[in-house]
């Protein structure tokens, strides 16, 4: 089979490219055909489709290029006839049988669903975050969960400046909201969408979506580096991105009950330095910043951990650090927020915690502290159950049955 991969990337940016990568190489070893279509960038994996992959738009500069160059970018993140084209001379010279679609906002943008539905091209699309239901991808703003934009009230977006605390982007984000709900772009050139979690499979459905036109399907991802049986560990570990809505910050504020216990946060974004100035306002002695961290260093920080933090404030879609940890045998302290009650069983694969109460993450870190056959035991079970959920053979049967049922126009496929 011959499959088209639609991503904005084509360098691991984050866990949408972890699970893609991994993706391709399972239906690689089956046997399959990937050709892949991304933007250009001095970090992508070679592809011998690089030559029809998109431009890459300057985002960050577009502000010094004046009104015309400004002007030409907002349209083309909102529609770009660049990638129509390109992907067209793609599509004409390579004929894929599927395409499934992945993060394409922006960089891509969903002019490429028009071609794709032109070409009689079956598309799938996996949700990896909320971005066709929200302006600003998180269901997250004013640091609270939101649900503000339900029934397209994306104005929204511009009210309480969603992007970035900006008008302007705001507008342009709640405009291009507007743009998919007039045309219905999406819901009428994807066949199906497939959630990873039932929490973004029901948000999804409150947003309009029918329900006939999306099936749950979780992340499998290749978790070797990180497998091992239950060790005691010496700190307690945050691994990921540094951003607000991850709400390490939280972490930082449980810190001050535990001032003998080491705290240590692997990763970087651009909430890093507030964070570390929180370390000097509540002046810890026991946090330390190990900085971004990858492959096998990474999942030797995991293993001699005592056991995983997940203080998400914003609702999580999926969780590749629960998984990893999981497979770690690692005990974690998750919020109870968007997909992760899915992930984690309550007292038995872990423990959940309400997101942003510090004090209440504090007292269930001091009962495992206290309790370490317990914590032995959820790491044992969040293990026990990653490897029978995380099986990349199973994932392979039920993605390509979803692939030859959309070629055969077999629906309904929801379930």
């Amino acid at each position: 089979m011959k499959i088209l991969i639609c991503n904005k990337f084509n360098f691991l940016a984050g866990g949408t490219e972890r699970y893609l990568f991994d993706l391709k190489k399972i239906l690689k070893k089956n046997g399959n055909k990937i050709i892949t279509f991304a933007s250009q960038n001095n970090r992508n994996q070679p592809s011998p489709y690089s030559k029809y992959f998109v431009s890459q738009k300057d985002f960050n500069s577009s502000g010094q290029k004046g009104i015309i160059y400004n002007l030409k970018l907002s349209l083309d993140l909102i529609y770009s006839f660049s990638a129509k084209r390109k992907i067209a001379r793609l599509i004409d010279d390579v004929r894929p049988d599927l395409a499934h679609i992945h993060n394409i906002y922006h960089h891509l943008s969903s002019s490429i669903l028009c071609l794709l539905k032109k070409k009689k091209i079956p598309t799938v699309m996996t949700i990896h975050d909320y971005k066709i239901i929200c302006p600003n991808y998180s269901l997250f703003t004013n640091n609270q969960y939101c649900q503000k934009c339900r029934r397209h009230k994306y104005f929204n977006a511009v009210r309480y400046r969603c992007i970035k605390n900006s008008y302007l982007k705001s507008f342009l984000a709640c405009l291009e909201m507007y743009f998919c709900k007039i045309t219905k772009i999406y819901t009428k050139n994807i066949d199906l969408f497939i959630a990873p979690s039932r929490f973004v499979k029901k948000r999804l459905i409150d947003f309009g979506i029918k329900k006939d036109k999306i099936t749950y399907l979780p992340h499998a991802i290749n978790l070797k580096k990180f497998d091992s049986g239950y060790s005691k560990g010496h700190y307690i570990l945050y691994f990921g991105n540094l951003t607000h809505k991850k709400g390490v910050q939280v972490l930082l504020k449980a810190a001050q009950y535990i001032p003998t216990t080491a705290v240590k946060i692997a990763g970087s974004g651009p909430y890093q330095q507030n964070l570390k100035n929180l370390v000097k306002t509540y002046r810890l002695k026991n946090v330390g910043f190990l900085g971004y961290k990858k492959n096998n260093e990474l999942a030797g920080i995991v293993k001699n951990a005592y056991l995983v933090i997940i203080p998400s404030l914003w609702p999580e879609a999926s969780s590749l650090v629960a998984y990893e940890a999981s497979k770690a045998s690692k005990p974690i302290l998750a919020s109870k927020i968007g997909a992760l009650p899915e992930i984690i069983t309550d007292n038995k694969t872990g423990i959940l915690f309400s997101p942003g109460n510090h004090r209440e993450l504090a007292e269930k870190i001091k009962y495992l502290l206290a309790n370490p056959e317990i914590a032995k035991k959820i790491g044992q079970n969040a293990k026990e159950k990653i490897d029978t959920f995380n099986n990349e053979n199973s994932h392979y049967q039920k993605i390509i049955k979803i692939y030859r049922q959309l070629i055969k126009n077999e629906l309904p496929l929801a379930k």
